[in-house]
C-alpha cells in the first residue's frame, strides 16, 4: 500500500512537469509556470552546469583567449606605433587584456575549488561587473579612435559572455550591465576623458539588449532540459517502486550494488519493445576491464573485487537517471541508453572511458597502460522491429570484440544495420 501510495505521488507530480513543457511548446514564459521551489531547484541545477562547463573548456578558452592576444597586441602596435600617447596607449591595451584573463582564471578557480564554489554566483557577479567597469575605463581613456571601437567589441563580448556563460540570472545581469555603464559613463564625463558619448552608450544599450534576449532563450531551454530531467528522475522512481514489489534480491549483483544479468534480461525487454513502439533509438554498450585476469593473478581476487566495485560506480555516476547498468558478467558490464543516437551514444562511453581512466588504478600486469583501462563497443537500435534483441546483443559483443582486436583500452562503434547483414 505504501508503495501504490508513493507510485501515484510520483505520476501526479510527473503529470504536472509533463504540463509544463506543454506550456514550454505553447510558447509561455518558463518563469511564471514554475513554482517557486522548483525555479530555485533550476537555478541551483543551472549553477551546476554552468561550473562543470567552465571547468570543461577552461583549457579551450585558454587556448582561444592566447591566440585572441597574439593576434591583437601586434595589430595594436602597427595602427597606434605613430600616435604621441603610444605608450600610455599600449600599455592600456597590454592592462586590458591581462584584467580579461584574470577574469577568466578567476571564473575558473571559483568554479573549481571546492571551498570556493559556495561563492560561485556571487563572485560572477562580482567579477562580471568590476571588469566591465575597470576595461571601459582603460580602454575608452585611449586616444586611438580604432582602439576604442576596438575597445566597444570587446565590451560587447563582455556583456554577451555575462549574460550568456556565468550563470548570472537574466535580470540581475541587466541590473549589473546597466550600473557598470552608468558607472563608466559618469566617471568618463567627471574626468572629461574625449569619447563620443553617443556611441558608447548605444553600444551598451545593444549589448545589454542582444545579451538579455540570448539569455532570455537560453535559460528557456535550460528550463525545458531541466524539467525533463526531473521527469527522468521520477520514472527511474517509479521504475525502483515498481521493480521492488516484483523483482528479488538475486536480480541485483551483490558485489557491485548494481544490476545482474537476470535484471538485464528483464530491462532489455522493456527497453527493446518501448523503441520498437516509440520509434526512438536505443544505444547499446558493452564494457570490458582490459587484461582483468591478469589483475587478479598479480594483486589477487580482492583487489579484483574492489576494482570491479569501483569501476560499477564510476560508470553508473557517468550517465544519466534515465540510462541502465549492469553486471554482465565477471570483468563485463552492459549499458543502456534510451533515447539516445549513435552520437550520443559515443559521447556516453567516451566520458564513461575518461572516468575509468582518471580512476589511475595501478595495474603493472596490463599490456596497453600502467593503470586498470576498458575497452567499449558500442551500438544503436533504432526501433526496427524486424532485428531481433539477439542480433543487438551479438553486435555490441561484436564491436567490443574488434575493440580488443585493435589493442584494448578504446571505444569502437559498430553500426547496427551494417553487423546484421553480416549475420
Amino acid at each position: 500500500m505504501e508503495n501504490q501510495k508513493e507510485l501515484e505521488g510520483l505520476r501526479k507530480s510527473k503529470g504536472a512537469l509533463e504540463q509544463l513543457i506543454a506550456h514550454h511548446l505553447k510558447g509561455q514564459k518558463a518563469k511564471k509556470i514554475l513554482p517557486p521551489q522548483l525555479e530555485a531547484e533550476f537555478w541551483h541545477f543551472n549553477i551546476d552546469r554552468t561550473r562543470s562547463n567552465a571547468i570543461q573548456f577552461f583549457g579551450q578558452g585558454v587556448i582561444t583567449f592566447t591566440i585572441y592576444v597574439l593576434l591583437i597586441l601586434p595589430t595594436n602596435y602597427v595602427i597606434i606605433r605613430d600616435s604621441a600617447n603610444f605608450t600610455l596607449d599600449f600599455a592600456y591595451s597590454i592592462l586590458s587584456l591581462f584584467i580579461v584573463g584574470l577574469a577568466l582564471f578567476l571564473f575558473w578557480a571559483f568554479s573549481r575549488f571546492r571551498h570556493l564554489r559556495a561563492y560561485f554566483y556571487q563572485a560572477s557577479c562580482t567579477i562580471i561587473f568590476s571588469t566591465i567597469i575597470v576595461v571601459s575605463l582603460l580602454l575608452l581613456s585611449v586616444s586611438s579612435v580604432v582602439l576604442q571601437n576596438q575597445a566597444m567589441l570587446l565590451l560587447a563580448f563582455l556583456y554577451i559572455l555575462g549574460f550568456v556563460l556565468s550563470g548570472i540570472k537574466p535580470l540581475h545581469m541587466l541590473w549589473l550591465g546597466a550600473v557598470a555603464a552608468s558607472i563608466v559613463l559618469f566617471l568618463l564625463y567627471i574626468f572629461d576623458i574625449p569619447c563620443d558619448f553617443l556611441i558608447v552608450g548605444r553600444m551598451y544599450i545593444g549589448s545589454m539588449l542582444l545579451g538579455f534576449s540570448m539569455s532570455v532563450i537560453l535559460i528557456a531551454k535550460e528550463r525545458k532540459f531541466f524539467i525533463r530531467s526531473k521527469i527522468s528522475e521520477i520514472d527511474e522512481k517509479i521504475l525502483r517502486l515498481q521493480a521492488s514489489e516484483l523483482l528479488h534480491l538475486s536480480q541485483h549483483d551483490e558485489l557491485t550494488k548494481i544490476s545482474n544479468r537476470r535484471t538485464f534480461d528483464e530491462m532489455f525487454e522493456h527497453f527493446y519493445q518501448l523503441a520498437c513502439q516509440t520509434s526512438k533509438p536505443l544505444s547499446f554498450l558493452f564494457i570490458d576491464i582490459d587484461y582483468f585476469k591478469n589483475y587478479n593473478d598479480f594483486y589477487g581476487h580482492l583487489k579484483g573485487d574492489e576494482v570491479i566495485s569501483e569501476i560499477a560506480k564510476t560508470i553508473k555516476s557517468s550517465i544519466r537517471h534515465m540510462d541502465f547498468i549492469a553486471r554482465y558478467g565477471g570483468e563485463e558490464f552492459v549499458v543502456l541508453l534510451p533515447e539516445t543516437s549513435a552520437q550520443g551514444a559515443y559521447a556516453v562511453a567516451t566520458n564513461i572511458y575518461w572516468a575509468i581512466d582518471r580512476l589511475m588504478i595501478p595495474h603493472e600486469r596490463s599490456l596497453v597502460a600502467k593503470h586498470v583501462t576498458i575497452s567499449l563497443g558500442v551500438t544503436v537500435f533504432h526501433g526496427d522491429a524486424e532485428i531481433s534483441q539477439a542480433t543487438v546483443i551479438h553486435t555490441a559483443d561484436k564491436a567490443l570484440y574488434r575493440a580488443k582486436q585493435l589493442g584494448r583500452n578504446q571505444v569502437y562503434y559498430q553500426p547496427l544495420a551494417k553487423a546484421a547483414e553480416n549475420i
